[in-house]
C-alpha cells in the first residue's frame, strides 16, 4: 500500500492485527512457555470472564448502535475521513445533532420484541464526541445539541426492559 493510500483506519487496522501478534513473538523468541492466562491475570479473573463469553455465546442475538454526530447527515460512522470533512466544519454537525426524546426507550423495546438479550452503544466514536455528561471537553452532548446524557438515557431503557448493557468506547481521535 503507498504511502498516499493509508488512512487513519487502516494505519490503525493495521496497528491492531501487528500488536496482537507482537506479545506471542516476543515470548516465543525469549523461549517461554505460551499461557492463555497473563501473569496479571488472577483466577478469578479468568473465571469471570469465562463465565461472561458464555452468556455472550448462549445469547447470540442483540443490537449494537453505532449512533453520533454523522447520523444528522445520513452518512456512515467514518464519514468524516472517508469524504475528507475538516474536522471544524464536521464539529458543526454537533450544534444540529438533536435526537428526539425517549429514542432509546424505542430501541430497547424493539430489541426486546425481537428476542434480543442485549444492547450496545457506541458512547464515543472516533471523531470524539461524547455521548454523556462530561468534564473533560465541552464537545459532548450535555454542551451540544442534545443537552441531555444520551448514555444514561441508554443504560435506563436498555435495563428498563430486562437486557444487559454494552457500551462501546474508541480511544482515537
Amino acid at each position: 500500500m503507498s504511502e498516499s493510500n493509508v488512512s487513519r483506519r487502516n494505519f490503525i487496522i493495521g496497528l491492531g492485527a501487528g500488536s496482537l501478534l507482537l506479545p506471542a513473538a516476543a515470548a516465543q523468541e525469549a523461549g517461554a512457555p505460551q499461557s492463555t492466562q497473563s501473569q496479571s491475570e488472577s483466577r478469578e479473573q479468568t473465571v469471570s470472564r469465562t463465565r461472561r463469553l458464555a452468556w455472550w455465546r448462549e445469547a447470540k442475538f442483540g443490537m449494537f448502535i453505532h449512533w453520533g454526530l454523522y447520523s444528522v447527515i445520513g452518512h456512515q460512522e467514518w464519514v468524516m475521513e472517508s469524504e475528507g470533512v475538516p474536522i471544524p466544519q464536521y464539529e458543526i454537525l454537533a450544534k444540529h445533532f438533536t435526537p428526539k426524546p425517549n429514542v432509546a426507550r424505542d430501541w430497547a423495546r424493539l430489541a426486546k420484541r425481537a428476542g434480543q438479550k442485549y444492547m450496545v452503544m457506541t458512547t464515543k466514536h472516533h471523531e470524539g464526541f461524547c455521548m454523556w455528561d462530561t468534564k473533560l471537553t465541552d464537545y459532548n452532548a450535555m454542551q451540544q445539541g442534545p443537552r441531555r446524557d444520551l448514555v444514561r438515557e441508554f443504560v435506563e431503557a436498555a435495563r428498563a426492559e430486562g437486557l444487559r448493557v454494552g457500551l462501546y468506547y474508541s480511544l482515537m481521535d
